[in-house]
């Protein structure tokens, strides 16, 4: 009985272990899970921290490239300006000028292209293009002093030249253009209005040149008191100056140009028309006095001829008579005849009778020469011969003219 008491007891104390070791167990299992998750929690805030710097670090720089220049604001109000002014001959002076002005108001200055530092959250950065830019106005029509209308297409090469000033006044690429817009318009609508077309078109009195001679009694040339250059110089002078308000600066040799001029198509269609008939009319006397030198030209042409032919009728006649009178004379006198073979070569010659020796025989042998050319030119001639012919007569031997009639 007491051997199985102290059994139990045993058992007992088994069972006490084992629970205290669960529950050890238990209790350092919890506390590892504790460890972990504050290990966890600490891990995330480091991470969120690092997080935190890195975007605040990467916040409070920013950088100003070659092309632009920047104004910095602290809630809204102008801090801090980064110039970077174009290359012009009177750079350093604009700059010190404009560094005197910002001064003034308590702003900071920097100068060029490079890492800039600012306040997270608080401060912002604004960028400008500081290169020159180019403004193309849209053609408008415009009439001129002197009433005439035409499209005036007007151009500009600008920039920004006081950043901080720009921003006040607006501070977009809508905002830059729009201003030009408004300034240049006007400036150019008012030269144009207040000139007449010739000072707008032309530079200078020089002599101008016609393809025609005519053309330049037809065109009234006015004296140019100032010129197209001396305007848009004007034009430029006052944009340059209604710009400054803006902050915006005018290229010095390419400011404001007029890179068309154009007749409306009522007054187009007017000069077309007047040109056309100048020209009509300087072809219609070109015509006339062309015709009126053909006109001569034939006449001298035709009494040319006529000289020509008179002279040479007259030496023909002049030949023939000479020639006549050497026939009648070696007629007269007699000749040597070439006989000449089927070839042509000449194989012997004779003795031809002329007037003065024979004067019965040459008519007879004259007389068989003409009959021979006349015979002799249809082929089919037939000839009759009277009686009292003398060619029958030299045929025959017998004067029939005598033989009394049967």
């Amino acid at each position: 009985m007491a051997r199985r008491v102290e059994n139990y007891d045993s058992q007992d104390s088994n069972r006490d272990d084992d629970a205290r070791f669960q529950a050890e167990l238990q209790e350092k299992r919890k506390r590892a899970e504790e460890e972990r998750k504050s290990k966890k929690g600490w891990a995330v805030v480091k991470l969120a921290g690092l997080a935190l710097t890195g975007i605040l670090g990467y916040a409070s720089f920013f950088t100003v490239d070659q092309t632009e220049q920047a104004v910095v604001t602290r809630l809204g109000r102008p801090v801090e300006v980064i110039l970077n002014p174009l290359d012009r001959s009177d750079k350093e002076e604009r700059t010190k000028q404009l560094k005197e002005d910002y001064a003034k108001q308590g702003i900071g200055i920097g100068e060029g292209a490079g890492l800039y530092f600012k306040i997270p959250i608080i401060e912002s950065v604004t960028k400008f293009d500081r290169r020159i830019l180019r403004w193309n106005g849209y053609p408008e029509n415009m009439p001129t002093k002197d009433k005439r209308y035409i499209w005036v297409d007007p151009t500009a090469r600008a920039y920004i030249e006081d950043p901080l000033q720009h921003l006040r006044r607006g501070g977009t690429d809508a905002q830059f253009h729009g201003r030009l817009d408004e300034v240049v318009d006007s400036a150019v609508g008012t030269a144009v209005r207040t000139h007449d077309l010739i000072e707008i078109v032309r530079t200078d009195n020089r002599e101008m040149k016609f393809t025609e001679p005519e053309l330049a009694k037809t065109i009234d040339i006015s004296v140019v008191k100032l010129g197209r250059a001396k305007i848009v110089n004007q034009i430029t002078a006052q944009v340059k100056e209604t710009c400054k308000e803006y902050g915006i600066g005018i290229h010095q040799t390419e400011g404001v140009l007029i890179k068309g001029l154009v007749y409306v198509d009522s007054v187009k269609a007017s000069v077309e028309d007047r040109m056309i008939s100048e020209r009509n009319r300087i072809a219609a006397k070109y015509t006339s006095e062309g015709k009126g030198e053909a006109d001569n030209i034939m006449g001298q042409k035709e009494r040319e001829v006529k000289r020509i032919q008179s002279e040479a009728y007259r030496t023909s006649e002049e030949i023939k008579g000479r020639a006549d009178g050497e026939s009648t004379r070696i007629y007269a006198e007699g000749f040597v005849n070439e006989i000449r073979n089927k070839e042509g070569a000449v194989t012997g010659t004779e003795k031809m009778v002329g007037l003065n020796t024979d004067p019965e025989f040459y008519g007879f042998v004259r007389s068989l020469q003409l009959y021979e050319d006349a015979l002799a030119k249809g082929g089919k001639t037939r000839l009759i011969i009277g009686t009292s012919n003398p060619l029958l007569k030299n045929l025959t031997g017998q004067d029939y003219s005598k033989t009394p009639a049967k």
